[in-house]
């Protein structure tokens, strides 16, 4: 790899025009400027200038090469402030002669601002300044700087160490003797490496970085790569010691990994040659608990495989992981050193759940993905996201299979991901895969969002299955070779599986592979696929497409796309019991047909194992004959597609695309399905009738009715279940009857936690069982149950116990205990930061408590904007589950007037304010149209 690649490309994605200069030897293509600098606007007035455009650094600015020195002081000064010293040296090449430099930047001073040329001189500057609308350090040079010459930005700053989570950080925990310990943590994804030193921070703009990091005992330094010495200071700094780092590949700055710590840790390898060293860092007291052990043994199987199934070497000669006692984030997927919240990747077989188990593998095997699509290879700019976590969303159930396959986790996908995806996707306010108009960095947060994550699981996971595993192999294997270390858009992904299909006949699309895709990435939303029988012509389907939309008065054809909201739909059915082969609906022909043979008894089903990111409906007559399948025989339908029929036919009906009749009629099959499958699949569809039924006349026979499905499958479960799936069965069963008033399973709940209580030093409750045990103690409880979880949650020292102990604390039904919960979680002394965002989402899916929450957050927004606006899931996520049930015209004017108020506080979380406009207008349409007719069907069916 070479220069000309991340230049090139990126000019082409600019649409610039482009020059050839020598650059290091090496031919490169470069950008030539359209902005042509001011002199004398920029020296009269500052604030003028090409810097006023945040979209982009200048593209005649070419970074190579970085020298970051950063001390940060983990004690704090006299006004009891934390900071950390820093130099750094920016190495870049010139394209066109400017006056002018600016470098992203933001809440840095600077006490030194230098410009070098290639000998090492000093070139003189008119003035700098910061431009902190947009995050800029501008220096304005007396001569302009030469064409094809290379130059050094030398900086001296200080930086405050906060405990923002953002940048570099710091974080706290109290460690086994009781004294409270702090430790330097960075986190740069997406534009935060500008705040620990000035870069030009854009994923495309990748260099090499040489890293010093300072430290005092017991502390010690790691960062992306292996350490090359550690130097003791006798000088000034004395006390001091400094370690420097191996130079890194060309990676993008928001990569980049600091830590300083007296962490433990253990360490494996993998069996390649040579071995790529994997270590497993986290607090002294977890590695002495073996919390890390799961990790450590997983960890170099993973890579492995994943350089078999890519066919393309892991190329650094370390993969260290780092559990983070106060982390924003699930995992961050830093080249070399990947750094995770204590839950995804800390496990303890004793205490901790077999869905802990299953996170972590999961985290671990999405983070691993990441060391090949994002940080070997990196999309150009933030619009393509979709490029690192949409891979790392899908092959990371790959990976976690390989590692547990008993653990079902290709089937698991239907659940987690497509389930999700399908909901969001189905708004007017959703987004295009391949995301418009992102410029800012509240718009570039945004974006970590489920059509990223989710959505581009789903595609990828449709290419997958209709390219065939080999084809989609090689296509990776290609993409990967071909632009390592360098940047890359959806384009240069597509026309490699072109390439590849080309050859292969019915998989290919008819129009073409990237035709084809181009209509799921380049457009919102996704269609329902309506296959009916022909009643003119027997033995034919009429198979047509249309964008689905969840308000069935929205207009299907906004906001305006130039595909039209058409795809180039692949099909999977059965008909006769039989799977058919791979048929595609196009997107710019009439409705077409195709031919299958079934009696007229039986039926056909589409989308069959829920590969397609579509939905499917039928006519009346098919429904009816699957309904009669799933009543005689469901095991006959595949355990995903028995998923996907609940989610499709609940969901039709919510849209007014199905009788509700129909659709209520297949979940009667799940009284006697003890698949977790199916039954986690309904249980995230039902929600919505939780959410708007919690407070009509229809939710004590919807009660009822849930009873009546759940109370067969609780009485055969086991309470010793074996098998990892059957575990997590167990718990949402488990909670399921609970939650709709089972006598038995309350009562069973209340003895287990009560004996806890009497002895808390011995807590025999089955760590599958311990969210649900915890949750229902306290919600049928007062305060003697909830004084005591808290205590308990003060000092336990498990990260995934204190998880199911603080989901405990948002179950209580006391409105005075909820107030006073809320009021402890403004004190960082009692809860830490990244927990709170997780405790107003439970809170809010309290029946109890969601109304004093949501009041609560508008009271308090200014702190809530503050610490969670630039977010990435978290802003969104307390926005959406804050809102999810809101469905009377009153709620709907108070979400319109907390819009208007806030709408310079919204940050990342603008578009779930507008997408929860929306679901409030369906949901108020929704109960006036369908609320009576449920209650008539459950009330007849019990």
């Amino acid at each position: 790899f070479n220069l000309s690649v991340a230049v090139g490309l990126l000019a082409g994605l600019l649409g610039k025009t482009t020059t050839v200069v020598e650059y290091a030897t090496t031919t490169t293509m470069v950008t030539t400027s359209n902005t042509t600098s001011s002199v004398t606007d920029a020296t009269s007035n500052p604030l003028a200038g090409p810097w006023k455009d945040i979209r982009l650094l200048p593209p005649y600015l070419v970074p190579y090469h970085y020298m970051v020195d950063l001390q940060p002081n983990l004690e704090p000064d006299i006004n009891g402030k934390y900071e950390f010293n820093g130099t750094s040296n920016a190495h870049f090449h010139v394209v066109n002669t400017t006056k002018f430099i600016y470098i992203h930047s933001n809440k840095l001073d600077y006490n030194e601002v230098v410009v070098l040329d290639k000998d090492n001189k000093e070139v003189p500057i008119t003035q700098h300044w910061l431009y902190d609308v947009n995050q800029y350090l501008i220096v304005e040079m007396q001569e302009g700087l030469v064409e094809g010459a290379n130059y050094t930005l030398h900086t001296k700053f200080v930086g405050e160490l906060a405990d923002d989570l953002t940048g570099l950080y710091r974080s706290t925990y109290t460690n086994s003797h009781g004294d409270e310990v702090t430790i330097a943590v960075s986190q740069m994804q997406p534009t935060d490496a500008r705040k620990s030193f000035p870069c030009f921070d854009e994923p495309a703009l990748k260099a090499t970085f040489d890293i010093f990091l300072w430290h005092k005992d017991p502390n010690f330094a790691l960062s992306n790569m292996p350490f090359v010495m550690t130097t003791v200071r006798y000088d000034q700094y004395e006390g001091w010691k400094r370690t420097e780092f191996q130079r890194t590949f060309r990676m993008s700055t928001y990569l980049l990994a600091f830590v300083v710590s007296e962490f433990g840790y253990e360490h494996s390898s993998t069996a390649g040659t040579p071995p790529v060293q994997t270590r497993i860092y986290a607090r002294p007291e977890q590695v002495i608990n073996k919390n890390v052990e799961y990790a450590k043994n997983i960890t170099p199987t993973i890579l492995e495989y994943y350089e078999t199934y890519f066919d393309v070497a892991y190329p650094l000669p370390k993969s260290d992981q780092i559990a983070i006692p106060d982390f924003a984030l699930g995992g961050m997927e830093n080249w070399g050193l990947v750094m995770y919240r204590e839950t995804a990747l800390l496990y303890n077989e004793a205490i901790n759940s077999a869905y802990n188990k299953q996170r972590v593998a999961n985290v671990i095997a999405h983070e691993l993905t990441h060391q090949w699509f994002g940080d070997l290879i990196t999309p150009l700019w933030w619009d393509e996201l979709w490029l690192n976590e949409g891979f790392a969303s899908f092959i990371e159930y790959v990976g976690t299979d390989h590692v547990e396959p008993s653990w079902r986790m290709m089937d698991q996908f239907v659940l987690i991901d497509l389930h999700d995806a399908l909901a969001v996707d189905a708004l007017t306010t959703s987004r295009p895969i391949v995301a418009e108009n992102i410029e800012t960095p509240d718009d570039i947060n945004g974006l970590f969002d489920d059509i990223s994550y989710s959505k581009g699981a789903c595609i990828i996971r449709m290419i997958h299955q209709f390219t065939g595993e080999e084809a989609f192999k090689l296509g990776l294997k290609n993409y990967l070779e071909q632009f390592a270390y360098g940047p890359v858009d959806h384009k240069n992904l597509f026309v490699y599986f072109q390439a590849i299909l080309a050859t292969q006949g019915s998989t290919n699309p008819p129009g073409g592979f990237i035709t084809a895709m181009d209509t799921w990435v380049l457009q919102m939303g996704y269609p329902v696929v309506n296959m009916t029988r022909d009643k003119d012509v027997s033995n034919r389907a009429t198979v047509q497409q249309q964008r689905f939309l969840l308000d069935p008065q929205a207009d299907i054809t906004q906001p305006y796309n130039p595909l039209n909201y058409k795809w180039e739909v692949p099909v999977w059915y059965i008909a006769e019991g039989v799977l058919q082969k791979l048929y595609f609906v196009r997107a710019k022909a009439r409705p077409r047909y195709f031919q299958f043979t079934v009696s007229e008894d039986s039926y056909f089903i589409g989308n069959y194992g829920a590969y397609g990111y579509y939905r499917v409906n039928y006519d009346e007559e098919n429904w009816y004959r699957i309904l009669n399948q799933l009543s005689v025989n469901f095991t006959v339908i595949d355990v995903k597609s028995r998923s996907q029929l609940i989610d499709d036919s609940l969901t039709l009906a919510r849209a007014g695309q199905l009788k509700y009749e129909i659709a209520l009629e297949t979940t009667k099959f799940l009284r006697n399905d003890s698949d977790y499958l199916p039954w986690k699949s309904s249980l995230n569809v039902f929600k919505y009738f939780d959410q708007m039924l919690g407070r009509s006349k229809v939710y004590g026979v919807y009660s009822d009715y849930m009873m009546y499905l759940v109370e067969p499958v609780y009485n055969n479960t086991s309470s010793t279940p074996e098998g990892h799936v059957e575990k997590l069965k167990q718990g949402i069963i488990m909670d399921t009857a609970c939650s709709y008033g089972s006598v038995e399973c309350i009562s069973n709940a209340e003895n287990l936690f009560h004996a806890w209580m009497n002895n808390p030093t011995s807590n025999l409750i089955s760590p599958d069982l311990r969210t649900v045990v915890y949750c229902q103690a306290v919600a049928n409880g007062g305060s003697p149950e909830w004084n005591f979880v808290w205590e308990r949650y003060q000092v336990e020292g498990d990260s995934n116990e204190k998880r199911a102990l603080q989901n405990a604390l948002s179950c209580s039904k006391e409105s005075w205990i909820l107030q006073r919960f809320l009021e402890y979680t403004l004190d960082v002394n009692l809860v830490r930061k990244q927990d709170a965002s997780a405790m107003y989402v439970s809170l809010c899916d309290n029946e109890y408590a969601r109304d004093l929450t949501w009041d609560f957050l508008r009271k308090e927004w200014d702190y809530i904007y503050d610490v969670y606006g630039s977010g990435f899931f978290s802003f969104s996520s307390i926005i959406e589950s804050c809102t999810s049930h809101f469905s009377t015209d009153f709620e709907l004017q108070e979400l319109e007037i907390f819009k208007e108020s806030r709408s310079d506080q919204l940050g990342s979380g603008a578009r779930a304010v507008d997408q929860a406009l929306e679901k409030t207008k369906t949901n108020i349409k929704w109960r006036a149209d369908h609320e009576d007719t449920i209650f008539i069907w459950l009330t007849d069916t019990m």
